[in-house]
């Protein structure tokens, strides 16, 4: 049970890294070689999730909308960002998914879903 709790934490603070900007599976970092960069669409910067480094540096411009606002690391970006109200669905949607809401909702799931093959073959 602990593993699938390790399983959910991280793929809770996976999607809202997806939420952040573009994940790109194939680039892979210069600092830590891992495959796990970002795209920060706010920012307009590359970072990466494993090390916490930003890979572009600053323009220095004070008056840049991308630089001026860009925090000191990429995790801090990451902690500011609150959820929207348009994320509310993804969220309920996510909790769906993983049963997190549910008492027992591995095992009701999996009976909606034998009756629901019973209906199929009783057609």
């Amino acid at each position: 049970m602990k593993n699938r709790k390790n399983y959910l934490k991280a793929r809770k603070k996976r999607l809202k890294w997806k939420q952040l900007g573009y994940i790109s599976g194939e680039s892979v970092c210069p600092l830590c070689g891992e495959k796990s960069l970002i795209q920060f669409d706010r920012y307009d910067s590359w970072a990466c999730m494993s090390c916490l480094e930003w890979l572009d540096p600053t323009c220095g411009d004070p008056d840049c909308p991308y630089c001026s606002i860009r925090p000191a690391t990429p995790y801090e970006a990451y902690a500011l960002t609150e959820l929207g109200a348009g994320q509310a669905g993804l969220q309920k949607r996510w909790r769906c998914d993983n049963y997190q809401h549910k008492v027992n909702g591995m095992e009701k799931h999996m009976a909606r879903r034998r009756q629901h093959v019973l209906w199929k073959e009783s057609k």
